[in-house]
């Protein structure tokens, strides 16, 4: 039985170095893939509960004078305690977490922005929307028949072949502090 602790251990942690190699290779298209299971399948609880499982095998058979059911059924204690921590202590809180400043053009409908390029008539110019902690550019035209400044507040109204069609913004309700 200690063949079998031996063989989860190591193949568990080779697995683990080859999937991490292989992914920073193939330009972490891997992990997208796993993104698609759910959270209990995750690679990371898969893997260390495999690892987890051999070496406390390992430990238990080597060190401790328990019987081979027992060992099994420590080990296997072992690996769910370990699955069970990596999943609330780390899969989860990094499932949450942003990974990404990517943003939909659609989301910039009905988004505040500024311009930074003035707008002419019939042609396009430059507005700044904040998406998180950073400000984006986009190029904008206006439905207006009049030029809008660099510095005016404006509401983006429209998105079409990447360029935010906007309007001023003129605040209807004063806002009191």
């Amino acid at each position: 039985m200690l063949d079998v602790y031996w063989y989860c251990f190591l193949g568990g942690a080779a697995f683990a170095v080859l999937l991490v190699l292989f992914d920073t290779v193939a330009g972490g298209w891997v992990d997208g893939v796993f993104d698609a299971l759910p959270d209990a399948l995750h690679p990371m609880l898969v893997v260390g509960g495999i690892v987890a499982f051999g070496g406390a095998g390992i430990l238990l058979t080597e060190y401790g004078s328990f019987g081979v059911w027992t060992v099994v059924l420590l080990s296997a204690l072992a690996a769910a305690l370990l699955a069970i921590g990596l999943f609330f202590f780390y899969v989860k809180p990094m499932s949450q977490a942003e990974n990404s400043v990517a943003y939909s053009m659609k989301e910039l409908e009905g988004k505040l922005g500024e311009v930074s390029v003035p707008i002419p008539v019939g042609g396009y110019g430059e507005v700044g929307f904040t998406f998180g902690h950073g400000l984006v550019y986009h190029t904008a035209n206006s439905d207006e028949a009049e030029t809008i400044q660099a510095g005016e507040r404006v509401l983006a109204i429209d998105v079409k072949d990447g360029v935010v069609t906007v309007c001023r913004w003129t605040e209807s309700y004063p806002i009191h502090t």
